[in-house]
């Protein structure tokens, strides 16, 4: 089986309107996941990136948020996802975050990272690791 070139992880994270930390899917995840689905099936990249919908990627207060990175074959399947996560963070360290997006934002960014292949500065949000 083929890996794709890309994976997109969109957070739908859900949490109490009351709660300090924001919430993803308050602020569209779920618009933004269905946007990247539609864009990616209609550009004809499916066989190149998979999209999932995630929990939390630690930037709540730029939801909502998406991580696109480049995975190996070596992916840790069989470890915890936090873990996994942890690891990624360590071991692939060309990775993007996209942060207060809306559906409008998806083509942008599917034509620039996916097809031309930079990632779409407007869009990127700032990590400190």
């Amino acid at each position: 089986m083929n890996l794709p070139q890309y994976r997109v992880f969109v957070c739908t994270k859900q949490r109490s309107a009351d709660d300090p930390e924001g919430c993803c899917c308050r602020m569209g995840g779920l618009d933004v996941y269905e946007a990247f689905q539609a864009e990616i099936q209609q550009q004809q990249l499916s066989d190149r990136v998979k999209v999932c919908k995630s929990g939390c990627l630690d930037h709540c207060e730029a939801g909502a948020v998406a991580l696109v990175f480049q995975p190996n074959g070596n992916e840790f399947s069989w470890l915890p996802t936090k873990l996994r996560m942890k690891l990624r963070r360590l071991l692939f360290p060309n990775r993007h975050y996209y942060g207060h997006l809306t559906g409008a934002d998806i083509p942008a960014i599917v034509d620039s990272h996916f097809i031309k292949g930079q990632p779409l500065k407007r869009c990127q949000i700032s990590t400190p690791n």
